[in-house]
């Protein structure tokens, strides 16, 4: 009760830029209305892309960079909008 998606997803960057992780590439497998949620949260809002309005196909594979930048609120992420590259099947 005392979560949302937006946590939830911020959460996820934390993990993905804490001590535990230790690979320099890390593959994250999810459901298709959550990665389009997420793209939509964190690529630039001016940035237009498939992925902000489209679903991934089912088994479909996109890469991209994360950034964490520290600010006096805390963290913040982004999606380096220049590495967003379909690797498999793409959106619809």
């Amino acid at each position: 009760l005392n979560t949302n998606g937006l946590k939830r997803m911020n959460e996820f960057c934390d993990f993905m830029f804490s001590p535990s992780v230790k690979e320099e590439y890390v593959i994250a497998g999810g459901h298709s209305l959550w990665f389009r949620c997420f793209f939509q949260s964190f690529l630039p809002y001016t940035f237009g892309h498939i992925s902000k309005t489209k679903k991934m196909v089912n088994g479909g594979v996109v890469a991209f960079e994360l950034l964490k930048t520290n600010t006096k609120s805390g963290p913040k992420y982004m999606i380096d909008p220049k590495t967003v590259s379909v690797v498999y099947a793409g959106f619809h």
